[in-house]
């Protein structure tokens, strides 16, 4: 890859589950000279959860003006394509052909990074489809880039000046004893033990030993104190931006999480932790080694000029040495963490589905793609460490060469003239030369720390300048509702490109009734469902709350007056109180026992011999699938509230319980609106609402 012309192909990895067409197309946009990134093109390129065709891919494209020439090729063909170009991979994936060389492809997998694999193999995942993309002949460059910036993601650090400052401080005080040493060996070798001491004054080396020991003390002293302190203000300030990102994270739409891995966002959130390090370490070493390098370099210059250009001009080298390997270092250490983030998305999800997994005997299938991803981790991992190690190899040789030479040259000058050049002198110069490459050498690394942070800026952006969830109009004060509910002329799609779920949809949901949902699956009962609850905002039309346009309330406000049950809600972690309350601070156990009672589950969590103090969760949970079901829809009940949704709510539940629920619910005074497919739950309600596909 060629890091010092335009015309470089950067690897772009996918974000969302199904955006390796427009992750591509930002490839080849950047090898042409555009300045974009995937969150702008996400922004004017709609994809839905079904992913990309080629046709809008190339549609993208044009809006990119880049001309698209699709085409089927042989494999034998392969190596005529004008590189680089997008290539349909596994019949349900883009990648991008890089290049092809000695019978090995290299292609960038969105969803991996780099890749090489030999051309008998490319068969097995080439679809034969091939889209190559060359600039048009209205191209002009485009400038469309995120760049994040801690002051966007966090605002305001506090804490994060005065930590900076007083590590600073006792930086500077360990720094300057350090210095202090070298000048102690010299007066030991030439005024202790050397001629000029009479080879042996007792009482000048006592009195060197505690005056130097003195400052080995002080030296200690101030780098526990600084250790200390960065583990302190560390620690605030990971648990400060952790905790803004999780604010905003678990404010953020549905949509959002329902186009990407859980392995993902664990992994963007845990970007948070280097950034922290940085600003509380990073930032101060390079501060202080830059000027200590520059400052002991002066002293070397004094004690010998041509030794100190020696020192120079093997340092650059370094240097040198490490900008290049930077750039392969960046990418690895990002394919690194992707691949790890896959990995761990599998293991959860085979935890998760661990019945499942073995009731269709699926635990040796499941062992094999979880070796076939970790192998990937350790490959994205060994790629890293091979260039760390080239770069350690590169520093040893260097620095070990220096000191060789440095060495020659200086014993050469003692020979010329001790009196210039003494060997106390000498051995000082060498101290002062080690502590210069230290120094040099731990600004490298922390520089390399500081310009890898544009790495996990750019992955938490995902989440930060994402759009939050409108949950609160503070301007508008919220209104109890009665729970008439009006729907009109509603579309909706998930994207542009994706065919109408809902279509001209108008119906009224009467207050105080009890309303059916009904209609074939998949014809978007749930997501009408999810529309009412704000969770998705329709393509066109309104829906209005007791006659208020619901655009223009308050989500919170909202929500806190209605109940709901989803197919594929959860219980999480804590106890049945905890989760029928759900984690309320200041828990009522009268609203828990009734909530109970009206979900007809009070008796059966009585007989558990630690009753409502009894531990679930959605993994390993003691109830059945009934009884979950109905501390579900407990919880539902728990805050009052003036309208219920049951989208299948009592769809676990046997005749005779159901019947019960219904009951108890009809003699509540709410609104509750079902989707159901059950006759005698349809036959109970008060309106019926039929929904067919769009």
């Amino acid at each position: 890859m060629n890091y010092f012309t335009r015309n470089k192909l950067p690897v772009v990895l996918q974000t969302e589950a199904t955006e390796c067409g427009l992750a591509c197309l930002v490839m080849i946009a950047r090898y042409h000279g555009h300045d974009i990134d995937l969150n702008a093109l996400r922004k004017t390129a709609s994809v839905s959860l079904k992913g990309a065709s080629l046709k809008q891919v190339m549609a993208t494209a044009a809006g990119l003006h880049l001309s698209s020439r699709p085409m089927r090729v042989e494999l034998d063909q392969l190596h005529k394509i004008q590189t680089p170009a997008i290539l349909h991979w596994d019949l349900n994936h883009f990648v991008v052909l890089k290049k092809i060389t000695d019978s090995k492809v290299h292609y960038i997998d969105p969803g991996r990074g780099l890749r090489v694999m030999a051309l008998e193999k490319v068969s097995d995942h080439f679809s034969g489809v091939v889209l190559e993309l060359s600039p048009a002949a209205d191209f002009n460059l485009l400038q469309n880039r995120l760049k994040p910036k801690l002051s966007d993601l966090w605002g305001r650090m506090v804490g994060l000046k005065r930590a900076i400052l007083q590590t600073l401080t006792l930086s500077v005080i360990l720094q300057m004893a350090a210095l202090a040493a070298p000048f102690y060996l010299q007066l030991v070798v030439d005024k202790g033990v050397g001629p000029e001491g009479g080879f042996g004054d007792s009482q000048f080396l006592l009195a060197l030993m505690l005056g130097f020991g003195g400052l080995v003390l002080i030296r200690a002293a101030s780098e526990a104190i600084r250790g200390w302190a960065v583990l302190v203000y560390g620690n605030q300030m990971s648990f400060q931006m952790v905790g803004n990102i999780f604010r905003h994270l678990i404010r953020l739409p549905t949509s959002w999480f329902e186009k990407r891995h859980v392995g993902d966002i664990i992994s963007r959130i845990g970007s948070a932790r280097p950034i922290q390090e940085a600003l509380t370490e990073s930032v101060v070493a390079i501060l202080l080694d830059g000027f200590m390098a520059v400052f002991t370099l002066v002293i070397l210059f004094l004690y010998a000029p041509v030794l100190g250009f020696v020192v120079l001009g093997m340092t650059g080298l370094l240097a040198l040495a490490t900008l290049l390997i930077y750039p392969h270092l960046r990418r690895t250490e990002e394919e690194a963490i992707v691949t790890k983030a896959i990995e761990n998305t599998h293991v959860i999800e085979s935890i998760r589905a661990a019945t499942i997994v073995k009731l269709f005997g699926r635990e040796a299938a499941r062992e094999a793609s979880w070796r076939n991803l970790f192998a990937d981790t350790i490959n994205a991992s060994t790629a890293h460490g091979k260039w760390l190690v080239m770069q350690k190899f590169f520093e040893t040789l260097l620095v070990g060469g220096q000191i060789v030479i440095t060495v020659y040259l200086g014993a050469k000058l003692i020979i010329a003239d001790a009196n210039l050049f003494s060997v106390g002198m000498l051995f000082a110069f060498l101290a002062y030369q080690l502590h210069f490459t230290e120094s040099v050498k731990k600004l490298l690394s922390e520089g390399i720390k500081v310009s890898l942070l544009s790495l996990h800026l750019d992955r938490l952006a995902d989440i930060v300048y994402e759009k939050s969830e409108t949950i609160v109009t503070p301007s508008k004060a919220p209104q109890p509702v009665r729970g008439g509910i009006s729907l009109k002329n509603i579309n909706f799609r998930y994207s542009d490109n994706d065919p109408f779920v809902l279509k001209d949809v108008s119906l009224e949901i009467p207050a105080g009734k009890m309303t059916a949902i009904t209609g074939p699956s998949g014809g978007g009962k749930t997501t009408l469902l999810k529309l009412v609850l704000g969770l998705y905002t329709p393509s066109s039309g309104s829906i209005e709350i007791d006659g208020q346009p619901m655009a223009d309330m308050s989500m919170s406000a909202w929500r806190a007056q209605i109940g709901v049950v989803m197919q594929d809600d959860k219980l999480l972690s804590g106890t049945i109180a905890d989760n029928i309350s759900f984690f309320d601070p200041q828990i009522d156990m009268q609203k828990v026992y009734r909530a109970a009672q009206a979900a007809q589950i009070h008796d059966e969590i009585t007989a558990i011999p630690m009753h409502y103090l009894s531990m679930v969760g959605d993994m390993g949970s003691v109830l059945s699938g009934g009884q979950k079901q109905r501390v579900l829809l407990a919880r539902a009940l728990y805050h009052d509230p003036k309208v219920l949704f049951l989208d299948e709510g009592t769809a676990n539940l046997d005749a005779a319980t159901e019947a019960k629920i219904s009951e108890v619910l009809g003699k509540m005074d709410i609104t509750r609106v079902v989707i159901a497919h059950r006759r005698r739950l349809i036959d109970r309600s008060d309106a019926v609402f039929t929904l067919k596909f769009a």
